[in-house]
């Protein structure tokens, strides 16, 4: 028999309609182009009979409930390449914020914008906490709505100038977190000689990577219903469609805190989203639904050379929380960016090597009021 070459195997990703359905299929446009995969799965989690005996050998272990995970998924963030066009990554992205909102809308401004606000021919369905592509002497930037009234838009953080009546703004596609989270995802990878099928995958741990000189990931984790193996495994759709070519990297784009243009290496936004399975009750033996155990945490981090004292390191000495929008990529359905308008960082140690010093920040991101569930929004536009 042929050995199975890891990089031949091909994963589908699909949003579940009913958690841990097990009539699950895939097709083509499920695909998923991916760096790595580990799927967790034990089916008896056995354990040694508390029986005294008389030997010393343990003859008799009695079965447990079985545990199955989503260890981790790696995978470059391609957009689509077309603006309002999906990722290949969508649904994924969907069940780990929770909502996506996707605005077909090209329309310009009249009046006298500024910075921060604009009356545009239409507003079509857009709505706050949606991202917008403006562009300003032709370079693209991406913003977040904070005021919706009719025609009239407010977005943050400020353009670096104002635009001028006949420029444009688009809609994009945006994904928002929420308070509830039960979306659960289905998982299939298929190699030649052996298939497995990952159900009711909860998108617990989305971590999204940036750096100066490589092409953005992102990492998946999150506990998961069971896994079939080859039982119960969809047929291998045969053909595997993908979506978007040309993937922007870290030397294009740029990162602001609140309105001022930031110099840095390395960025990173983490989303955990405490979920859980429900597989604990009597009678049980495999998990029912998933659901938000807890808060949501997001961290936002990233590295820089120590150089601009004021801009960060002592705002963070202050306590005072910072807006930050971290873009990658200027051209149009290939854009990259990350909103969060409140994040409180922690002073960052600074190291003494021979070499450039540089601050490692981390902080956490808040919501902008109670109730807005927008500590992070994912925008591709």
């Amino acid at each position: 028999m042929a050995l199975n070459l890891g990089r031949t195997g091909r994963v589908y990703v699909k949003k579940e309609s009913a958690y841990a359905d097990t009539g699950v299929t895939f097709s083509a446009t499920d695909a998923l182009r991916h760096v790595e995969l580990g799927m967790e799965f034990q089916p008896f989690n056995r354990v040694p009979s508390p029986e005294k005996t008389s030997a010393a050998g343990l003859a008799t272990r009695f079965d447990r409930r079985l545990s199955a995970a989503l260890g981790s998924l790696n995978a470059v963030i391609r957009p689509s390449g077309t603006l309002n066009t999906l990722p290949e990554a969508d649904e994924i992205f969907e069940c780990a914020f929770g909502a996506k909102t996707n605005v077909t809308l090209a329309t310009t401004f009249s009046g006298t914008p500024t910075t921060t606000t604009g009356t545009v021919a239409s507003a079509g369905t857009l709505a706050v906490g949606d991202g917008v592509l403006i562009t300003r002497n032709s370079v693209k930037y991406v913003r977040v709505l904070t005021v919706v009234a009719g025609a009239d838009l407010t977005w943050a953080p400020a353009l670096p100038t104002a635009p001028t009546a006949g420029e444009s703004l688009k809609g994009a596609v945006t994904y928002k977190c929420t308070t509830n989270l039960a979306l659960s995802l289905a998982i299939a990878h298929y190699l030649a000689n052996f298939k497995r099928l990952l159900l009711g995958v909860g998108a617990d741990d989305l971590n999204m990577i940036f750096d100066a000189n490589e092409e953005p990931r992102f990492e998946l984790s999150g506990p998961a219903a069971t896994q079939l193996s080859p039982t119960g495994v969809p047929a291998d759709p045969g053909t595997f469609t993908t979506v978007g070519t040309v993937v922007p990297s870290g030397m294009v784009g740029e990162l602001l805190v609140n309105d001022t243009a930031y110099k840095f290496k390395h960025y990173e936004a983490s989303l955990k989203n405490t979920l859980a399975v429900r597989n604990q009750e009597y009678g049980q033996a495999v998990a029912t639904e998933v659901y938000r155990n807890g808060k949501r945490e997001v961290m936002i981090s990233f590295e820089a050379f120590v150089e601009n004292q004021a801009t960060l390191h002592d705002v963070a000495y202050a306590g005072t929380p910072v807006s930050i929008l971290k873009q990658t990529g200027r051209t149009e359905g290939s854009i990259i960016a990350c909103w969060s308008p409140k994040v409180d960082f922690d002073v960052p140690e600074t190291d003494d090597p021979d070499e450039a010093v540089s601050w490692a920040f981390e902080g956490t991101a808040l919501a902008s009021a109670e109730g807005q569930n927008n500590e992070l929004t994912l925008v591709l536009a």
